[in-house]
């Protein structure tokens, strides 16, 4: 199930980029940002260490920007790592705030 739900997600991911994605940029451009949201996205929600609903994922030309919340510094830069290691990343943006968890 939880296989299920990551390749839907990445799916709506890729899609969402798509349908967004800036004109100046190329088709085949726009196909290889599309795939590397998707790579970082399903390992962000494979990741035991990271909230992946949580953080959003886009990318234009190899520039990966990370927005949404973590609970702890150490989840953000977890996601930040997991995007780096990303092929076709050049630089990472990590825009992802701390919202702890309330008890």
């Amino acid at each position: 199930m939880r296989k299920f739900i990551t390749a839907t997600l990445a799916t709506l991911a890729v899609g969402g980029f798509m349908s967004t994605a800036i004109a100046d940029e190329t088709v085949g451009q726009k196909v290889d940002d599309a795939a590397v949201v998707a790579k970082i996205k399903a390992e962000l929600l494979k990741s035991p260490d990271v909230s992946g609903l949580a953080v959003n994922v886009d990318a234009r030309n190899g520039v990966v920007t990370l927005s949404g919340s973590a609970r702890t510094e150490a989840e953000r830069t977890k996601a930040a790592d997991i995007a780096k290691r990303a092929d076709g990343v050049a630089k990472v943006d990590n825009k992802i705030v701390i919202k702890p968890e309330h008890k």
